[in-house]
């Protein structure tokens, strides 16, 4: 054989004898294929864990029914990066640097030229020739070559790469020992002298050779093959299964266009387990680039946490333990709806978002199939699955299957294509997205009732016991708030201030559409609570959504709060398209507070009450309370357009804020909605802008 010291070019060749003979009358004899690489960082057991290139690869193919070496093929492989080689790797491999920059090939190219020699020699497994590669451990392959080939969009790897025999594996079960995981405790063993080679791929694949020769000759047969998973495969996960707390990992960092097909590549050469990958949802319910991989064994979890800052494109992806616990709570699902829909017979999942709620099965096959392509969904109607929440309304969101990739592939150019007067989103999706969805929608503690859909409807003032009073200034006014914030984020905005908050102190304010307005008072158990809330947090970033907003917060008294929540004080909230009515109640109705009584800091900056014409203005002051107040009948009728004092255009109402006192933690509302008032109304006036 060849050594490196001799080698005239970067390829070494040893030809076989006895070519036509084996082409001919020995196609059922089994060959080895020795293979064995080296990259241009890490050696021995942390190979491949530094996302270093492989620079060298060697094959030795053995005639195993012969016991004869026949063919050695040896070629460097030149790197993208050819600075990355330092003194202290290249003493230890004793790599010739000059060799590896001038070789003309690249990874590609070094494959090709195998899968060349192979075929030349009739020794390709397409002629019918048993030929199975031996790898020294799992690394080769598993955390070198696969990994690279993706990285370097290799299209598809020969089949023979796929399948291996691991030689620690194999001399473990032939010698019934459990202590010898590298090829110098192997040659200890069977009491084999080690060669005197200095350069290190050569010294390897002798080593390997002489083992394989000596199991060989002691009667093994190599029959435990392992595979290597070459696509990800979908599958059902259950709340109720058992999963191995040791063979979950959590990656972050994730592009937020990654599927789980992006996954499995970035982890490719590791087996997955069917389903096995999940990506997690944020709780919008968008993907927020982390991801739960469960892996087929504890020791393809462990080659996975080697990965820890590899990167997908220019992005390092973090890779983490993880629990089964944790696998569980994004994957698990219990929905009957959802398991039928993921029993289909279909290979991908898609996932529409921004559907019309009114949006039915027939819109959906509509969609797909208008257009000069169209395309059909596995079981028609039947297989489109729609997402709701508890109380029936639609989310939005729906799932669809198709039969083939190329299918789906063509579905997916719809993307953001109009489905009435909306566009629709399309994703790939999971099964553990579906099941994920499904459960969220169902978790009552993510589900809040749509304000907007309440009815319209006359509301009790909030009973005086629920609010503070008096001019102590013990509450804060919080102003700018996302619309779509909830009372945990005002909490977390407030950190350690929080803890000053009264039971049922939070009232969050809502205007007369029941959309919130980005405002809320909170009662605090002192002055000095409030004092310090608003001076630390005032123009303070609240981040939320992936967005930051300034904050107001200003210290005020209980009465300045009543004055607002209880309508005595003009508000922005007021809509400015609410026609004239008539009010009924069953109680004296309140008279309104003359605006000259009130302080100017409590007027809102924005819409200040107004009458329509300054000829015909006049203050509240100067209004009768016999005008707008009923004496003693049990039913008050308010004719707003007879009222003595003010502009035939005025209009009268009952003020719609609505607000909910809750506990710090426990979030409530009290609304009763369809129903008429049964305690006194406040009366608001409102006009055009410009006289007070």
């Amino acid at each position: 054989m060849s050594s490196s010291s001799s080698l005239p070019s970067t390829t070494t060749i040893v030809p076989l004898a006895n070519v036509e003979t084996n082409t001919k009358t020995n196609n059922n004899k089994q060959y080895l294929c020795l293979f064995y690489v080296i990259t241009a960082g890490l050696l021995d057991e942390n190979m491949g864990s530094d996302e270093q290139e492989i620079i060298e690869m060697i094959h030795l193919i053995i005639d195993v029914d012969e016991k004869k070496t026949v063919a050695l093929f040896r070629q460097y492989v030149r790197p993208i990066y050819t600075d990355v080689i330092n003194d202290e790797y290249k003493e230890k491999s004793g790599i010739d640097e000059e060799l590896v920059v001038l070789s003309e090939l690249d990874l590609d190219g070094a494959l090709r030229k195998f899968d060349s020699f192979l075929h030349e020699h009739y020794l390709h497994p397409d002629l019918g020739i048993k030929l199975t590669f031996v790898c020294e451990n799992c690394l080769h392959l598993r955390q070198c070559l696969h990994p690279e080939s993706v990285k370097k969009s290799i299209i598809s790897l020969p089949s023979y790469y796929w399948s291996y025999f691991d030689l620690r594996l194999e001399f473990e079960h032939m010698y019934k020992t459990c202590e010898h995981n590298n090829l110098n405790s192997m040659l200890e063993k069977l009491n084999i002298s080690p060669i005197s080679e200095n350069d290190y791929c050569m010294r390897h694949i002798k080593h390997m050779e002489l083992i394989v020769y000596q199991m060989l000759n002691d009667g093994h047969h190599f029959e435990k093959l392992e595979c290597i998973m070459s696509n990800l495969k979908q599958g059902i996960c259950t709340l109720e299964d058992n999963i191995e707390e040791s063979t979950v990992i959590r990656a972050r960092g994730l592009p937020w266009q990654c599927t789980d097909q992006d996954v499995a590549k970035f982890f490719r050469g590791l087996d997955i387990e069917k389903g096995g990958v999940a990506l997690c949802l944020s709780s919008q319910g968008r993907r927020n680039g982390e991801a739960l991989v469960r892996f087929s064994t504890v020791e393809h979890r462990e080659l996975a946490l080697r990965r820890h800052k590899h990167h997908i494109g220019q992005r390092y992806i973090e890779v983490y333990k993880a629990s089964g616990r944790d696998f569980l709570n994004v994957a698990g699902g219990s929905n009957s709806e959802a398991h039928t829909f993921l029993q289909r017979d279909g290979q991908v999942i898609i996932r529409l978002r921004g559907l019309p709620f009114d949006a039915n099965s027939k819109d959906v096959i509509e969609f797909f199939t208008r257009g000069d392509q169209p395309n059909n969904i596995v079981d028609g109607e039947q297989g489109v699955l729609f997402v709701h929440y508890p109380d029936g309304r639609s989310t939005g969101d729906a799932f669809v299957m198709f039969k083939t990739e190329n299918e789906a592939s063509q579905a997916l150019l719809k993307h953001k294509e109009t489905m009435g007067t909306r566009y629709i989103e399309l994703f790939r999706s999971t099964t553990a997205e579906v099941q994920q969805v499904f459960r969220r929608s169902q978790d009552p503690k993510n589900f809040q009732t749509s304000l907007k859909d309440i009815p319209f409807a006359p509301l009790p003032m909030l009973p005086p016991e629920m609010l503070t009073g008096g001019n102590k200034k013990d509450c804060i006014r919080v102003r700018n708030l996302p619309i779509e914030c909830g009372i945990e984020q005002i909490l977390e905005f407030l950190g350690v201030h929080s803890q000053h908050i009264v039971a049922h102190g939070v009232h969050m304010v809502y205007n007369s559409h029941g959309q919130p307005s980005g405002e809320a008072f909170i009662q605090m158990n002192s002055e000095g609570a409030s004092f310090n809330a608003a001076t630390h947090k005032n123009n303070r970033y609240m981040f939320y959504n992936g967005k930051k907003r300034y904050i107001e917060v200003l210290q005020c008294s209980g009465e300045d709060m009543n004055h607002i929540l209880l309508g005595l004080v003009p508000s922005n909230l007021i809509p400015t398209n609410v026609q004239p009515q008539t009010i009924y109640s069953s109680h004296r109705t309140t008279s309104v507070l003359p605006l000259s009584t009130l302080q100017p800091q409590m007027y809102p900056s924005t819409i200040p009450i107004s009458l329509t014409t300054p000829s015909q203005s006049s203050t509240i002051s100067n209004m009768p309370h016999s005008s707008i107040q009923s004496s003693t009948s049990s039913t008050s009728l308010v004719s707003v357009p007879t009222m003595n004092g003010f502009h035939p255009n005025t209009t009268y109402y009952p003020m719609q804020i609505f607000y909910y006192p809750t506990p710090p933690m426990s979030q409530s509302i009290y609304l009763q909605t369809g129903q008429m008032p049964t305690t006194p109304m406040t009366l608001v006036l409102r006009g055009d802008t410009g006289q007070y």
